[in-house]
């Protein structure tokens, strides 16, 4: 679905600026959750796919550092996934 908004100069700068914000942000935190990914990834010697897989199909257990896991390769997909969405708007 695509929107067209109309802005006066003013607001489209702020709007410009504060989406800029948010790109920088999302890209900080990009790069945080691939660090603990990829420091997961070494520990258990399996890539998060690997991971994601055994642990959905209940392989792993329910130790607290799985759902750790869980919790920053969803993170990570979601960071993505804005990031993606974020690069589609056109000002």
């Amino acid at each position: 679905m695509q929107t067209t908004m109309t802005l006066d100069q003013e607001a489209l700068s702020i709007v410009k600026s504060s989406l800029e914000m948010k790109r920088k942000a999302l890209d900080f935190n990009l790069r945080q959750y691939q660090e603990r990914l990829a420091a997961f990834e070494k520990f258990h010697r399996m890539t998060s796919d690997q991971f994601a897989a055994r642990f959905g199909a209940g392989e792993l257990g329910d130790d607290a550092a799985w759902f750790e896991w869980e919790f920053v390769l969803d993170a990570f997909r979601n960071t993505e996934r804005q990031l993606k969405l974020l690069s589609s708007v056109k000002l």
